[in-house]
């Protein structure tokens, strides 16, 4: 680990499309984001400091101390940087940080756990968070936690009630209020996301396709299917029959000297993104905040049919990448895109920086609806995503939830602007609908308990491997985890609520 604390000021604007929902399926016990919410991400305005509509006291030079991962898969992780370089995200975040300082009189101390020296292994970062709070010592304000690699981090009570924290205002759109929502258990939040921490943004999934290989076909890009809300499974599922060819190979077997096209060059987890692209979730939070396995009802049984006739390998409409991104020999999913040989490609958005050097043009689109009448596209990060939490140790919750709340709020502001151009510019987009579409697709972030939580994790790797074979009935499969599922879901709630009444 290495510590690090630092010292001006940033500008811009930009108010992204956001909109708070709560989790469940496609139905009406979820909110959600309607298309014309979405169509409205092509209107900005201009933001200024006086918009900020809380308090910003002076914090009498306290230091906010954050244990951060130095880096994860190559995404932008920092919540502070040393001096400026002209690299424009760290200069903004340098600028942001710095008017902090200046507008509460507060600093950053920053320790970084080196996660990508350790072949990134977020246990390092889960060890140290763990022997922290165990011993009992106050070393950190805030820690960014990937919940999903030990759930029992929360439920075990490392973590506080972020609603407990003056100061903290969850339901503004610098904090992700979609992710707020949908993450709160019997009026407990433990973990957050928002632009002071961007590896949630630089972490979502979203499709890339190739816009020359669809000029060279006659094909309209998708783009105003996206707009119109007519981008669909089935549309999709078009694109895939149109491009498809063995173009002389025996079979859509990969082979790097082959010539066989694809209709999506896929990572194996792809599947997931999918199905909650479709507005299905493996758990259910109803309007009470009740959590029922809706894994059950007839539309997530309909979204796997469908979705099985898009991802069956044998097929050739997807192919199944090696998740070693650039290896020609496994056919990485990565490569296969860069290549010219699939149309579509399943990544993240950091995934762009990889592309560079892509001598065709590519473009990138949300994942699509199961039909139209959906109202919205979804869209989630990476499981590992590094969260905001606050650790039990932690006494100094006024500084931390005030200086916290007004850095995302000024990330919001500065910041994000300056991450999209940095995408678009930077990492490869290339024109301006992608920008819409980057919009979009940030705008409808959420999460699904049971990933984080690991409440279905044996039922999601068995629909994951399935899909890919086109096996279509998951009936029997889903009704004998049920049961399974549900006690998980119970125990964590027993726990959540034990941890509560021992706060």
């Amino acid at each position: 680990m290495k510590r690090k604390s630092t010292l001006t000021l940033a500008a811009a604007m930009l108010v992204l499309l956001g909109a708070a929902v709560s989790c469940g399926s496609a139905d009406d016990t979820q909110t959600a984001v309607t298309t014309e919410a979405m169509k409205s991400a092509e209107t900005t305005e201009a933001v200024t400091e006086d918009v900020y509509p809380y308090e910003t006291p002076d914090m009498g030079g306290y230091a906010l101390r954050i244990l951060n991962s130095d880096d994860l898969w190559d995404m932008f992780m920092k919540v502070d940087v040393e001096e400026t370089t002209g690299e424009v995200l760290n200069d903004a975040v340098y600028a942001r940080n710095r008017a902090v300082e200046e507008k509460l009189n507060c600093t950053f101390d920053v320790t970084l756990v080196d996660i990508a020296g350790a072949g990134n292994d977020i246990a390092v970062m889960t060890k140290v968070i763990q022997e922290t709070v165990l011993a009992g010592e106050d070393l950190y304000d805030v820690m960014y936690s990937s919940v999903y690699t030990t759930p029992a981090m929360v439920t075990d009570g490392y973590f506080m009630n972020l609603l407990d924290l003056d100061g903290l205002n969850f339901g503004e759109v610098w904090w992700d209020p979609i992710v707020a929502e949908n993450a709160t258990i019997n009026d407990c939040l433990y973990f957050a996301t928002s632009p002071m921490h961007l590896m949630s943004y630089d972490s979502t999934w979203i499709l890339f396709f190739n816009e020359t290989m669809m000029d060279k076909n006659d094909m309209e890009k998708p783009y105003d299917m996206v707009r119109n809300g007519t981008w669909t499974y089935d549309a999709l599922l078009g694109y895939c029959k149109a491009i498809t060819n063995m173009n002389g190979d025996a079979s859509f077997t990969w082979d790097k000297n082959g010539n066989a096209v694809y209709g999506i060059s896929a990572h194996s987890n792809c599947s997931d993104k999918f199905i909650l692209g479709a507005g299905e979730y493996y758990i259910d939070k109803g309007k009470d905040g009740s959590l029922t396995f809706a894994a059950t009802d007839e539309r997530f049984h309909n979204v796997l049919s469908k979705l099985a006739g898009i991802l069956d390998l044998s097929t050739g409409y997807t192919i199944y990448g090696s998740n070693t991104d650039f290896d020609a020999d496994l056919g990485g999913y990565v490569y296969v895109f860069s290549v010219g040989r699939a149309l579509f490609m399943t990544g993240e958005i950091k995934a762009a920086q990889e592309l560079r050097d892509m001598n065709d043009t590519f473009g990138i689109v949300p994942y699509p609806k199961y039909d139209e009448s959906q109202d919205s596209y979804y869209h989630s990060f990476v499981s590992q995503c590094m969260y905001y939490t606050v650790p039990v140790t932690n006494t100094h919750l006024t500084e931390t939830a005030v200086i916290s709340d007004y850095t995302s709020y000024l990330s919001y502001r500065d910041v994000l602007p300056v991450f999209y151009d940095n995408v678009v510019e930077q990492k490869g987009l290339r024109n301006e609908d992608s920008i819409e579409m980057l919009d979009i697709a940030l705008s409808t972030e959420t999460v699904d308990l049971a990933f984080l939580f690991g409440w279905s994790s044996s039922l999601v790797d068995t629909i994951r491997t399935n899909l890919f074979k086109g096996q279509t009935d998951y009936a029997s499969t889903i009704e004998k985890q049920k049961k399974s599922i549900d006690k998980k879901i119970d125990q964590t709630l027993e726990a959540i609520e034990n941890t509560k009444a021992n706060s």
